[in-house]
């Protein structure tokens, strides 16, 4: 079961509409994200139309219509089944929208299934009827396998400052009982997840029903990945997490 959850868990990472942060500043935007640009997404998203999602995406910063493509197919080669749900959020204050982004899929393999959950904040440009540009603001993933569906609960800021310590802490909601829980968490370095690489995760017992750790956020603006991998005799669940770091808020 490790071994078929290492592979699919880079495939998780990739299953939003985007992957990497954008480093540098973006333009303001010139007009609100259009309900239409959403639907239309969300149904080329969803029919697997790759003309038809060209056709609303541009090149621009931190979108790449011809990577964007690519790392879809290898979800879809995993995730037959994947959907992708679509909808606004918020205007910031530089007067970019928000687009949240929600995936469900399914996979199966050697008897077992593996159920995919994942979400995505991304503030985001439009330049006529297409999406011209993207930065993440918040993404994770959570991908399960067994027969129990383990509820976990991921408690970590979306937002931290440079140098700033921050708890990063993902934990079953239920008791363990006389369970015996393993697990590990491991940084996701940008190189990976642009490669849907598999993280080297080191396990061991856990005590406190979940993975607690305190993390020293870097000093130069960007962004940390998490990924955690919980083993439970009825089930197991991998986690990943983007944290932002910026130098001021």
């Amino acid at each position: 079961m490790f071994v078929s959850l290492r592979r699919l868990f880079p495939h998780a990472l990739g299953a939003l509409i985007a992957l990497l942060p954008v480093a540098a500043a973006l333009p303001r935007a010139e007009a609100r994200l259009s309900d239409d640009l959403v639907r239309a997404l969300e149904n080329a998203l969803n029919s697997n139309n790759s003309a038809g999602l060209s056709g609303l995406l541009e090149k621009g910063p931190g979108l790449n219509p011809t990577g964007l493509e690519s790392r879809l197919q290898l979800l879809r080669q995993t995730f037959s089944d994947a959907r992708w749900q679509l909808n606004s959020g918020p205007d910031l204050k530089d007067g970019r929208s928000t687009l949240l982004v929600k995936v469900t899929g399914n996979h199966q393999e050697a008897g077992r299934t593996f159920r995919l959950e994942a979400s995505q904040k991304l503030a985001v440009q439009q330049n006529g009827n297409r999406l011209s540009s993207q930065e993440i603001l918040g993404e994770e993933s959570i991908l399960r396998s067994g027969k129990a569906n383990l509820a976990v609960s991921v408690i970590a800021p979306e937002e931290v400052l440079t140098g700033q310590r921050y708890d990063f802490d993902v934990v079953l909601d239920q008791p363990l009982k006389d369970s015996v829980l393993a697990g590990g968490i491991s940084e996701l370095s940008r190189e990976a997840i642009a490669s849907l690489r598999s993280p080297d995760i080191s396990l061991g017992a856990l005590n406190g029903g979940g993975i607690f750790k305190t993390i020293q956020a870097p000093y130069k603006p960007g962004s940390q990945s998490w990924a955690v991998l919980l083993m439970h005799p009825e089930g197991t669940v991998s986690v990943s997490r983007l944290v932002r770091v910026v130098a001021r808020r």
